[in-house]
């Protein structure tokens, strides 16, 4: 009886190793941060079991029916084909963020992967910890209800009542309250049709990552600004600092593997003034990556300090940058709605206008005139 038992609990597990669909849902239902963690967790474990990682990330694919699956075992395939983990973690973008693949890389040439991993799941469970919701999803709700009763009510006035009172001013010869009923007529459902158009193409943004990175190199919209540039480094250059490994070989390695060309060029120089005798945290400072008072900061601490005053630095500058965007997001909502507003009032003007000449003209036989 045991041993039945035994045997259908080994079936039972290999039809669900066999059925990745039992185990997952069919629309992924976690943030690509998510994702993105649990794969640096798995690699992790990997590296630190001396384990094979491609059959782990394999097994982690099954569990993401998206184009983040797509992106893993593409990931899994380099590696058994010889590519070491960090090129083909390079070579596969949005499998992780690229300042946590350039962190990978440093470490693994500075000699503290194990260090640089723990201290990058660490910022990455802060961080999911920490993320406070979007203010584009109720916004987004929001407008593809409004746009959609808006269009529908419109289309109604523009189909149905409209060419009946156009009609009428044609009957009754006012060609100047024609003309206008017909030009608004033409652009009613303009604003709404508009409205819906952009948001459903912001919940398509919103919900692909892929179609994000499209969209802005189509636009050749940077998708990480100057600040969050400035804070991954210093984040990097603070597990550097702690773990007491040279300034000149992590700058040059940045310099090399960063994925901005700005930075690329900022990180050489500041390398070139330390081989020229100058002090690593002026060299940085030079080039725009600290201010004076940050290299006050810095000079004369130990080694742990400094990278605790570098990251509270890149701590500040993200929060900084994410209260600007949420501002600019809070900001631009109001401003979008009084521009709807407008359109809807102009429209709405003409149809009263017609409404008001046809009753004046009825109205002439009355003792109201």
């Amino acid at each position: 009886m045991t041993q039945s038992n035994k045997e259908k609990g080994a079936r039972s597990t290999a039809a669900i190793a066999g059925n990745p669909w039992l185990s997952s849902t069919l629309i992924p239902g976690s943030l690509i941060a998510e994702q993105q963690s649990t794969f640096l967790a798995i690699l992790h474990a990997s590296l630190r079991q001396s384990v094979p990682p491609a059959p782990m990330i394999r097994a982690l694919a099954k569990e993401y029916p998206g184009n983040y699956s797509y992106k893993l075992l593409r990931v899994a395939r380099m590696i058994d084909q010889g590519v070491p983990w960090v090129d083909a973690l390079e070579q596969e973008p949005g499998v992780l963020p690229s300042d946590t693949i350039l962190a990978l890389r440093l470490g693994q040439q500075s000699g503290i992967t194990n260090a640089t991993f723990e201290q990058l799941r660490l910022e990455s469970s802060e961080e999911l910890i920490d993320r406070e919701p979007s203010y584009w999803r109720p916004y987004l709700a929001y407008w593809l209800a409004v746009s959609f009763t808006m269009l529908s009510i419109m289309s109604f006035f523009s189909y149905f009542i409209g060419p009946t009172l156009l009609k009428m001013l044609q009957e009754f010869d006012m060609q100047r309250g024609y003309d206008k009923l017909s030009s608004a007529l033409r652009y009613s459902t303009l604003p709404a049709a508009i409205a819906l158009g952009l948001t459903c193409l912001g919940i398509l943004l919103t919900w692909s990552e892929g179609l994000r990175t499209w969209f802005a190199k189509l636009l050749r919209i940077p998708q990480v600004s100057f600040s969050q540039n400035q804070a991954s480094l210093l984040r990097i250059l603070a597990s550097n600092t702690e773990h007491g490994r040279p300034m000149e070989g992590a700058l040059s390695t940045l310099s090399k593997f960063h994925a901005n060309a700005d930075m690329r060029k900022r990180l050489l120089i500041a390398r070139n003034e330390i081989e020229q005798g100058s002090q690593e945290w002026d060299a940085i400072g030079s080039v725009g990556l600290l201010t004076a008072p940050q290299q006050e900061a810095l000079q004369g601490q130990s080694k742990k300090d400094q990278a605790w005053v570098l990251r509270k630095l890149a701590q500040s500058l993200s929060t900084h940058e994410h209260y600007r965007w949420g501002w600019l997001q809070s900001i631009l909502h109001p401003i979008v709605l009084i521009a709807f507003g407008l359109f809807v009032l102009a429209v709405s003007y003409a149809f009263l206008e017609s409404l008001y000449s046809i009753v004046s003209e009825l109205a002439q036989d009355t003792r109201w005139r």
